[in-house]
């Protein structure tokens, strides 16, 4: 019988049951100097990884912080 967890961690896992784990990107290792293709998209991918979790953040804090705020002027 599966036990749910309860509290703020959910039931999902990872940072507040949202499934990610503090490993962001991918694994391969390129070196700076590596040119080719392969490499060059993996860095792109990570690139675009890290851009979606800084939103992310940022949307977090801007329903904490901002939004309240502003529906308690009206």
């Amino acid at each position: 019988m599966a036990r749910r967890s309860s509290g703020i961690g959910g039931g999902g896992g990872g940072i507040l049951g949202s499934g990610i784990f503090g490993f962001f990107g991918t694994t391969i290792q390129c070196d700076s100097k590596d040119d080719s293709m392969y490499c060059n998209i993996m860095k792109w991918f990570n690139l675009l990884i890290v851009f979606f979790v800084i939103m992310y953040i940022l949307y977090i804090l801007y329903g904490i912080f901002i939004a309240p705020s502003m529906i308690k002027r009206r």
